[in-house]
């Protein structure tokens, strides 16, 4: 190691020693926090820290609804993927396909009514048994 480089670890250290000296002196000068001033500070930070928050997530759904409101809205909407309703287009194309699926949509909803009833009929009992 060269003359140059222990001069310079030893004013690292010099350094480093006076700056904890002085950081020492500086934590002596603070008064000590009492558990309410804790909590008062815990509060009005969180108050604030909330506020500003909400206040800008209030600015973003503002920005978003205007972004939103210039851009034009579609006509059509597919709720059903297109190969399912091609699909569906076929099979109901024949008469026989669209008397069965009437069918299976009256017994369907019978069952529900039939289902309906019965809770209904569950509720008005009484709570012993029947």
């Amino acid at each position: 190691m060269g003359q140059r480089s222990v001069e310079t670890v030893k004013e690292i250290e010099e350094t480093r020693e006076r700056l904890e000296g002085k950081l020492l002196a500086l934590e002596e000068r603070m008064p000590v926090l009492t558990p309410v001033k804790r909590v008062a500070g815990l509060a009005l930070g969180g108050g604030m820290g909330g506020t500003i928050f909400w206040f800008v997530v209030k600015r973003a759904r503002a920005r978003k609804r205007k972004k939103q409101a210039a851009q034009p809205v579609n006509a059509v909407i597919n709720l059903v993927p297109e190969n399912v309703a091609t699909k569906m287009e076929e099979l109901m194309a024949g008469e026989r396909a669209k008397q069965w699926a009437l069918g299976f949509a009256a017994v369907w909803v019978l069952l529900k009514i039939a289902e309906i009833r019965q809770l209904r009929a569950l509720r008005r009992a009484p709570a012993g048994g029947i």
